[in-house]
């Protein structure tokens, strides 16, 4: 997974930069990419056009919206009637109920990412983003029981530390998903405090407290939580192993659900 803090600029190359939430434009482990190139004629909906990996020409890129700002995409090599290729969960705006419909980016190192996007309504504006610490997983609930069948709970970001993954996320919130507080935990280590403010759509920016109530707060990172844009997350209660998490969570207005990530890779690569 590769993912970006990005921040937005309108109004001339001298205006300020605004918080543009989190991307998330490709799945493989080894590979960063440095291109995307791709349009919407449906508002959003989905999107066609290309992206570059490291060390690779231009591929075809086609993505279909699954929840608020979560696109399950794929790629395709070796011509037009060549076969797509399943390319993961891509997380391509961040806006609360206003999708994005273009996307003209570059990267000379994948670590960093600039040029233009474009929300539904308006015309485009700029792109600066830097490569996040956190981690992408794929999200799937459950309701109706533990025969019920799971569905598409979006892409999630979570943590800061990619060396040291979250094992343990304990937050509840009292103001329907605009704050959540509580308790994480990264392997090899007891829980710290968890405080998260939501910023955008599913975007939360997050600080960590140890060494007691009176202790500072440090920067957690910028995380994403849920899919439901104005339905915020109100409960989440997960425990893993260091790969997959597992528990429950709960939306405004709904019961507890249940809760499974797992890391989002794709392993197909190309020869282009």
């Amino acid at each position: 997974m590769t993912v970006y803090n990005i921040q937005n600029q309108w109004g001339g190359s001298s205006a300020p930069w605004h918080d543009g939430g989190v991307l998330n434009i490709g799945n493989r482990a080894d590979q960063l990419p440095t291109a995307l190139h791709i349009q919407s004629g449906d508002g959003g909906l989905s999107f066609t056009g290309t992206m570059t990996y490291q060390g690779e020409g231009p591929i075809g890129l086609r993505a279909t919206r699954v929840t608020e700002n979560c696109y399950q995409a794929e790629n395709q090599w070796g011509g037009n009637d060549a076969p797509w290729h399943d390319a993961g969960l891509f997380l391509l705006g961040a806006r609360d109920g206003q999708n994005a419909v273009a996307f003209d980016l570059t990267s000379k190192d994948g670590q960093t990412v600039t040029g233009t996007m474009t929300y539904a309504g308006e015309g485009p504006i700029g792109v600066k983003g830097t490569k996040s610490p956190g981690l992408a997983f794929n999200a799937t609930n459950q309701w109706g029981g533990s025969g019920a069948p799971w569905h598409q709970g979006g892409q999630w970001v979570i943590g800061c530390r990619p060396d040291q993954p979250v094992v343990g996320l304990e937050v509840s919130s009292h103001d329907n998903g605009k704050t959540l507080t509580g308790t994480m935990t990264y392997k090899g280590e007891g829980p710290i405090g968890f405080r998260g403010t939501r910023t955008m759509a599913n975007t939360y920016s997050v600080v960590n407290q140890w060494g007691g109530n009176d202790a500072p707060w440090h920067p957690g990172g910028e995380w994403v939580l849920g899919c439901r844009g104005k339905q915020g997350v109100v409960a989440i209660s997960a425990k893993g192993d260091g790969a997959n998490l597992n528990g429950t969570m709960m939306y405004a207005g709904e019961g507890p659900i249940g809760l499974a990530l797992v890391p989002s890779v794709a392993k197909v690569h190309a020869t282009a």
